[in-house]
């Protein structure tokens, strides 16, 4: 088997993040990626694990007999990768195998895989959903080892973990390395995976910058720090003291360290070699040094601070986000009570021209148009399906009831549009400040604060409904990668449990750590930041959109 990624260009959106990326590797490698956050890393991962598309280049992986190999992948966070279902039925979905046959033989095929990680305790009908976080994700290492692929790809497998349970897991992908298997994982704690790896590559600037063993990383680990590559603490130690008189950087555990530090000869003064990084000058540098780094670091703060301050002021090219908010809610409600042809495309036509003035995002548009048609394709299909024996006498599909089912759900395409026009460029802070003026002399002060922090609360709900739903449908399509199951439109609908619960699950997560999080920061006792609201001035392009939603208005209420 021969892993071959050949002038590999990828974006992260519209944005490339790597170009012309090439390297090969072979099983018995374990290669760790290196980078500052943003490298593009967990991009080139998901390339290799065939969950992104390149924008050009190639990557080859075949076995013996030009098979293609299949590998397996655990992205960040890998507890997304957790179905929400008792323990034995994660392991048969991951095993490809019945989950009644996986409880019979727990013994034998999955306790052995726990037991190394430290939960060998649990049982078929435990659920790992409700374990902490650092536990599930060992868990799902533990249930991803148990039916690997040829190359395991893990992006930052020790974040979030104790010292004993990064060792746990660094010790699985090493027992991996050596039955065979190519390891390729990106990781930041880098001073105990040194050791254990045969080879490093180094991104920075969009480019390969190094390409070697753990030695040669060490000992060029000054240049590599001036190009931008982070190296760990013990060899910015490492640097720090050869740049005062120790000895050179090399790979060698703390204790190695100290016996050369103790063997080597004092000289009283500092070898001459070439100074440290900058970086490496202000971790390390003289108490003066730090004081200015920290008055410097003062200075930023209080103008960061001073920023705040200042009353926020829309952007020329920006409509008056307060104005906005409110015209979408209007039109939205004046949609909602519309329930003829007519006034259904007179929404759209009024939905599509405010995408087109408020400059909506394309991608977005399309991604919430693609959501909105398949619904409505599946709504009418089920509406117009007339089913054969026993229910009728035979099978048959209504048109008329299709088509009524349709104009039913077409002002829902016009909520989705509107939605993102309501949020966009308006935050949750925002919409408190603006909701707790609006009411200032209409609600006393304790409701009005409860509102405005509630309103703030669910604004930043609605778009996180999004961001976790894509995050799990990524991740299901990371656990189907991973069990060698291509992802077709029969098997999410008999998988769709798999998707919907764990999503719901995560939300009612999100929901009650951020009312916790406010709650704690006693939210509910303080008003919103009024100058986070911009002036209420009404411009030319703000009265041009007054005038386009009055005519939508005009135009709703008149087919209504």
């Amino acid at each position: 088997m021969q892993l071959q990624v050949r002038s590999l260009t990828l974006a992260r959106g519209e944005t490339p993040i790597l170009s012309n990326i090439s390297f090969e590797a072979s099983p018995g490698e374990w290669i760790l990626l290196v980078g500052r956050n943003g490298a593009g890393k967990s991009t080139l991962l998901d390339a290799l694990a065939g969950i992104a598309v390149p924008l050009s280049g190639e990557i080859l992986c075949r076995g013996e007999g030009d098979e293609p190999v299949r590998p397996t992948y655990l992205p960040q966070a890998p507890e997304r990768l957790l179905f929400a279902t008792p323990a034995a039925e994660e392991f048969a979905a991951s095993l490809r195998l019945p989950s009644a046959e996986v409880r019979n033989r727990w013994s034998e095929w999955v306790a052995p895989r726990l037991a190394p990680l430290g939960l060998g305790h649990l049982r078929p009908d435990d659920l790992p959903s409700r374990l902490s976080t650092g536990m599930q994700r060992k868990f799902v290492y533990a249930m991803a080892l148990a039916r690997p692929g040829q190359v395991l790809l893990c992006d930052e497998p020790t974040s979030g973990l104790d010292a004993a349970s990064r060792a746990e897991i660094l010790d699985e992908i090493e027992r991996f390395v050596e039955q065979g298997g190519l390891a390729i994982t990106a990781l930041h704690d880098l001073d105990e995976a040194l050791f254990r790896a045969t080879r490093v590559l180094a991104l920075a600037d969009g480019r390969i910058a190094f390409d070697g063993t753990p030695q040669a990383f060490v000992e060029r680990a000054l240049p590599l720090a001036e190009a931008g590559v982070p190296v760990p603490p013990s060899v910015r130690l490492a640097l720090a003291l050869a740049a005062s008189g120790g000895p050179a950087p090399s790979l060698c555990r703390p204790r190695d360290l100290a016996a050369k530090l103790l063997e080597a000869p004092a000289t009283g003064q500092p070898a001459e070699k070439a100074a440290p990084p900058a970086h490496a000058q202000a971790r390390f540098g003289t108490t003066g040094e730090a004081d200015e780094a920290s008055a410097a670091c003062g200075a930023a703060a209080a103008s960061h601070e001073g920023a705040m301050a200042t009353p926020v002021t829309p952007r020329k090219a920006d409509f008056h986000p307060a104005l906005r908010w409110l015209i979408v809610t209007a039109l939205t409600i004046a949609i909602a009570l519309v329930h003829r042809p007519w006034g259904d495309l007179a929404a759209v036509i009024v939905t599509l021209a405010l995408l087109c003035v408020l400059r909506a995002a394309v991608r977005t548009t399309l991604r919430l148009t693609w959501t909105w048609a398949s619904f409505a394709a599946l709504a009418c299909a089920v509406s117009g399906l007339q089913l054969g024996p026993p229910f009728h006498a035979r099978w048959a599909f209504h048109p008329a009831a299709a088509q009524h089912t349709l104009l039913e759900v077409v002002p829902y395409w016009c909520f989705l549009q509107l939605g993102q026009l309501a949020l966009a460029r308006f935050s949750s802070l925002q919409f408190a400040a603006l909701a707790h003026r609006a009411l200032a002399r209409l609600v006393p002060r304790r409701q009005r604060l409860v509102v405005s922090w509630f309103g703030a609360l669910v604004t930043r709900f609605i778009p996180a409904v999004d961001a976790i739903y894509r995050e799990q449908w990524y991740a299901y399509r990371v656990r189907c990668q991973n069990a060698g199951r291509a992802v077709t439109t029969s098997r999410l609908l008999v998988d769709v449990a798999n998707v919907i619960a764990p999503f719901v699950i995560r939300m009612l997560r999100f929901g009650e750590t951020t009312a916790d999080a406010m709650e704690a920061r006693r939210l509910f006792e303080v008003p919103p930041p009024s100058a986070l609201l911009p002036e209420w001035r009404v411009r030319g392009k703000d009265a041009g959109l007054m005038a386009i939603a009055a005519a939508g208005l005009a135009l709703l209420v008149w087919t209504r």
